[in-house]
């Protein structure tokens, strides 16, 4: 029996809309423990993103941490903790690899995979603010857009460079991967960042000024910006310009494609950069800012943007890395710490000129990360610090980087197969934007404050404040410590200055292992196993109540978990999904969207004029209007088709 709903969805507020989900029996999911290692294992052959590899936990401290004084001042910059800037529950989104964007998102603007929305559902619900979402990476730079689809319908085209398939293959995409967006967007109000092509050749034909009309076009208010360029301090070491290419030639290339695009576009100030990663001498942050850059394209600046993976596993020069050696690297608060300590400048630079910077990319390691690191529970309590540093170092933003099924640190990764539905694996770092979403709340009026060095907090159990309107609303509550025996939990000692509260609220991000990939809990709740995951939490939720005595809380926390204290019913609230929030989807929902430009408009807006020039060297021409053209944002969208396989 097919049950079908057409719903006409305009790219308005989600909370305009009317989702369709029929009601069905939910199967909770059990999850049986993974046995951490005790020797050799034997070597994985299959994709990296389902790798078995369990490491080995450090061995608890001895003596063990047993209670840890949470002192929570009424005025934290008064007692000399620095505060950030208000923050939003969306803080930590995605960045989504463009060649992967289609396997992860959906075919097209028809036919959306309802395992991604519900992944977004989740956090839509928890943060009352659209997820922020980012196409783009390495394949942005030297990818074209089409102006008509594609024979097979999908709305991304790998072009294989040679008879190998290389890491970065060249992507062709056409305007149906903008509609699919637009249509994202109608059902879960995402906010996007998106690539521009930025390679020698585009730099010669304008290719880049025709995508930034499209995309503004296409997605509106909902656009928050255009990314030129993608780790440029990489570039010459990539062969992706010549040996020489330094600071001066891109700064060059830079104000020439921005001159470019900025004539084709409505708004002059929708570009991001520059996206620099990895401390290269004479190229790092500092030095692009130390140039001018950011003085002279502050009038063009949506964002400042950097990118950054701690470690790499790319194999320079033969160096091979052993996860079991650096495990304990991720397993600290100093790693945190010390990641955003190298931005600060930064951070203040961007906002003296007042313009928000935002991790654009990131994630535990480039090159794929490490089997057994980048999936396991230690990387969801590390990727929750490092997210709630970054807000307190005064970022706006930070996107978790999505690759395809060769990467290690997906926080979801869809099936091997092209079933749409079910099938999908999730990586323990998903479980941290979960947290943050609920640590930073819904009031987007939450400040950061890091209470490590305070009372006996250590690396080993940091803390984060999170205030509202002045007054202290959340604590988050680490233990880094692997110890299934519960010799290593230790009591939180909550102390809330001039709190007359009699209780607080507390949810857990648990499991029995610092290395455990699967059995992890968010407040009670899983989204299950490998290969059976649909982007739904399944069981009940679990809020434990504490009580307080002369104003001290004590809130045990296990090793290891992460615990999130509500210091009061009005955070819990706020952080809680409500009734009328968004449903998940269906295993079997899809989106069909018909949302249109004129392409024959787009080519002679300031675009190579009766073509696009692939990334082959070879023009596509693509003549004559397909499609009916289209105005401003809230008439892009269209019908959405909700249907239910039953």
């Amino acid at each position: 029996m097919i049950r079908a709903l057409w719903l006409l969805a305009a790219l308005a507020p989600i909370n305009a809309l009317t989702l369709y989900t029929p009601t069905s029996t939910v199967t909770v999911i059990t999850i049986t423990p993974t046995q951490a290692a005790t020797g050799v294992q034997p070597a994985w052959t299959g994709h990296a993103a389902y790798d078995p590899t369990v490491l080995i936990p450090p061995a608890p401290p001895s003596p063990p941490v047993t209670k840890v004084d949470v002192a929570i001042p009424a005025n934290p910059v008064g007692a000399g903790f620095r505060l950030s800037i208000p923050q939003q529950g969306n803080f930590l989104g995605f960045s989504i690899e463009l060649s992967v964007a289609t396997a992860v998102m959906g075919k097209n603007a028809g036919k959306l995979e309802p395992a991604f929305l519900n992944y977004m559902v989740n956090l839509k619900n928890r943060a009352r603010a659209g997820p922020i979402i980012r196409v783009g990476g390495n394949t942005q730079d030297s990818s074209s857009m089409v102006l008509q689809p594609f024979a097979d319908g999908d709305a991304v085209d790998k072009i294989k460079q040679g008879p190998k398939v290389t890491s970065t293959p060249i992507v062709s995409y056409s305007l149906d991967l903008l509609y699919m967006m637009a249509n994202v967007t109608s059902l879960v109000g995402t906010d996007w960042f998106f690539g521009l092509p930025f390679n020698e050749s585009t730099i010669k034909t304008h290719d880049a000024a025709l995508v930034a009309k499209t995309a503004e076009n296409v997605l509106g208010s909902k656009l928050r910006a255009l990314s030129l360029g993608n780790e440029p301090d990489l570039y010459a070491g990539h062969q992706e310009r010549n040996a020489d290419y330094n600071l001066q030639a891109y700064l060059g290339e830079f104000s020439e494609v921005r001159n470019d695009v900025i004539k084709a576009m409505t708004r002059s100030d929708l570009l991001a950069g520059p996206s620099v990663c990895c401390s290269v001498e004479g190229f790092d942050i500092a030095d692009v800012l130390g140039s001018g850059w950011l003085t002279t394209n502050a009038p063009y600046l949506s964002y400042v943007t950097i990118q950054r993976y701690p470690f790499n596993n790319c194999g320079v020069n033969g160096k091979v890395v052993d996860p079991q050696v650096i495990f304990s690297d991720y397993l600290s608060h100093t790693g945190p710490m010390g990641l955003t300590a190298m931005y600060l400048d930064a951070s203040n630079a961007a906002q003296a000129v007042g313009k928000p910077i935002i991790m654009q990319e990131m994630n535990t390691a480039s090159c794929g990360d490490f089997p057994g690191v980048s999936d396991s529970f230690g990387a969801a309590l590390w990727m929750t610090d490092w997210t709630l540093q970054l807000a307190w170092a005064n970022f706006s933003a930070a996107l978790m980087h999505v690759g395809g099924q060769n990467v290690y640190y997906n926080p979801f990764t869809p099936p091997a197969s092209a079933k749409t539905g079910n099938g999908w694996t999730t990586g323990s770092v998903y479980y941290s934007a979960l947290v943050v979403a609920e640590a930073l709340g819904s009031s987007n009026t939450s400040q950061v404050i890091d209470l490590f060095g305070s009372s006996n907090t250590s690396s080993l159990n940091p803390a984060y404040i999170i205030y509202e309107g002045g007054v202290a609303a959340r604590a988050v509550l680490f233990n880094y410590v692997s110890d299934p025996s519960g010799a290593s939990d230790y009591t939180a000692a909550i102390n809330i200055a001039g709190s007359t509260a009699d209780h607080v609220n507390v949810r857990y991000l648990r499991s029995h292992s610092i290395a455990e990939h699967n059995n992890i809990t968010w407040a009670g709740q899983t989204l299950g196993p490998d290969f059976q995951g649909d982007g739904r939490l399944y069981g009940t939720v679990d809020t434990r109540t504490v009580p307080c005595s002369n104003g001290v809380c004590n809130v045990v926390v296990p090793a290891p978990s992460i615990a999130l204290v509500f210091l009061t019913d009005t955070a819990l609230s706020d952080s809680t999904p409500v009734p009328e929030a968004v449903a998940t989807f269906r295993t079997t929902v899809v989106g069909h969207g018909s949302a249109t430009v004129d392409p024959q408009a787009l080519e002679t807006s300031n675009g190579s004029k009766g073509g696009i020039i692939g990334t082959s060297g070879k023009k596509h021409n693509h003549s004559g209007a397909q499609r009916t053209p289209a105005g401003p944002l809230a008439a892009l969208a269209a019908a959405v088709l909700l249907a239910s396989m039953l």
